[in-house]
């Protein structure tokens, strides 16, 4: 293990959180790049002494950097915990935990998704494979198949032509941050897809609409596949948030050249 910053071994703690002494110490170790994947920490009982803080702190700790996805640790294993690749699972695991909480409302994650979406129609439409262009239209055919089995079936479908996008554009953050935006989206308003009078109008608005996307994609038009994405999501979403927040969707289109609905 690399040598120890003399900071850490200050004196003992007093507050009742001692042991994010030993999480921050291992995250900024980390990030420094002075722990790297495959390192050991020390054994729990020379973080006892390092840190001069109790065993139940030093446990809770290595708990933590386990929820983080940081490092992986065995009872009573003399070697110390393994030091884990960075992962972007932990990053994924907190937004979808802040979108189930409803930490956010509607207008914001529908105004976020517009700005995501679009990010990934243009980068999916320059780094796009063959192989991708072939799965996109699978889902098509399995979109239109699913329609006469009910909005629900349909909805997963339709979810995974974004993944495949999101996929495509090979960006981790656009990635991960438009999968949950969606997923939150669809849980918050599905109630209202359920009681719509013509769900058949809406599940063909949809597949009208990927047609569109993939045919830009298809093409290499990031710019008709960015705009495309904000258009369909103002006309799809305007009518479910306020005046101020529409207005706002709106401007998004136009900023990139989009027209609104009639």
């Amino acid at each position: 293990m690399p040598p120890e910053d003399n900071r850490a071994t200050a004196g003992p703690a007093t507050d009742g959180r001692v042991f994010q002494r030993v999480v921050d110490h291992v995250q900024n170790s980390i990030a420094a790049g002075q722990l790297k994947p495959g390192d050991r920490l020390p054994s729990e009982r020379e973080l006892v002494e390092k840190f001069s803080i109790g065993r139940a702190s030093v446990r809770e700790a290595l708990r933590v950097l386990e929820s983080m996805g940081l490092v992986r640790s065995q009872p009573r294993d003399p070697r110390g915990p393994l030091v884990l690749p960075v992962s972007v699972g932990p990053v994924r695991r907190s937004v979808a935990m802040l979108t189930s909480a409803k930490a956010f409302g509607l207008a914001e994650l529908v105004q976020f998704r517009m700005i995501t979406d679009a990010a990934a129609n243009l980068l999916a439409a320059r780094r796009r494979t063959d192989a991708q262009l072939v799965r996109l239209e699978r889902n098509m055919a399995r979109m239109r198949q699913s329609m006469s089995r009910g909005y629900a079936e349909f909805g997963r479908a339709d979810m995974e032509f974004h993944e495949i996008i999101a996929e495509a554009a090979g960006n981790q953050l656009v990635q991960i941050y438009g999968d949950v935006t969606r997923e939150a989206i669809v849980k918050l308003i599905q109630q209202k897809i359920h009681d719509a009078d013509d769900q058949t109008a809406l599940m063909l608005q949809s597949v009208r609409h990927h047609r569109a996307v993939f045919t830009a994609i298809s093409d290499r038009d990031g710019l008709l596949a960015s705009r495309l994405a904000r258009e369909t999501l103002y006309a799809y979403y305007a009518d479910h948030v306020d005046e101020a927040d529409r207005a706002i969707m709106a401007d998004l289109v136009l900023e990139c050249g989009g027209r609104l609905p009639d």
